[in-house]
């Protein structure tokens, strides 16, 4: 399996606030660590499932760790405008083995769901994609997950046939 290319030059992370979910979007950093899994903790076993197609409990620090290097992904957290240390989300970019591609996560905590932050989260994620040179983004999600499918279309994938419980979905990066 080849290995994924390095990310070349990390892009500008600015803070990103969120007006309608009154929330902030930030890097993550490995200080973030023990709040994003205390975020999985509070997410029901169908958002954990959705996220990773597995009823993930935690992330291992070395996972965590291959999530905030800025030369193979690009991880931001989420959080409520007055509590800064209660992450509400987690956003991934991460490089995989196709060359100019970047698989794209998004994990919302449940009570934060269907106000259109996971919209906002891929989007932010789709115009940082081009800052790194990725010609497309890819998602893996389970063919009932409806709001990622959702979200999906909404960045320009088109539903491909389902023939199983999962199904990859691909955004060009223009």
């Amino acid at each position: 399996m080849p290995t994924p290319a390095p990310i070349s030059t990390p892009p500008p992370h600015p803070v990103l606030p969120h007006i309608a979910t009154q929330s902030i979007t930030r890097p993550a950093t490995l200080d973030d660590f023990n709040a994003v899994n205390a975020l999985h903790d509070r997410c029901s076993l169908a958002t954990r499932f959705a996220r990773y197609q597995a009823a993930r409990r935690s992330l291992r620090l070395a996972e965590f760790h291959h999530l905030t290097r800025p030369d193979r992904s690009l991880t931001w957290v989420t959080h409520p405008e007055d509590h800064p240390h209660e992450l509400i989300a987690t956003t991934s970019l991460v490089r995989t083995a196709e060359p100019h591609t970047a698989e794209l996560g998004i994990m919302i905590e449940d009570r934060w769901q269907s106000r259109g932050l996971g919209t906002m989260l891929a989007q932010y994620a789709l115009a940082q994609a081009r800052t790194i040179s990725c010609s497309s983004l890819t998602v893996m999600t389970g063919s009932d997950n409806v709001r990622m499918l959702k979200i999906m279309k909404t960045l320009g994938a088109t539903r491909p046939a389902i023939h199983s419980s999962t199904v990859d979905l691909t955004v060009p990066v223009g």
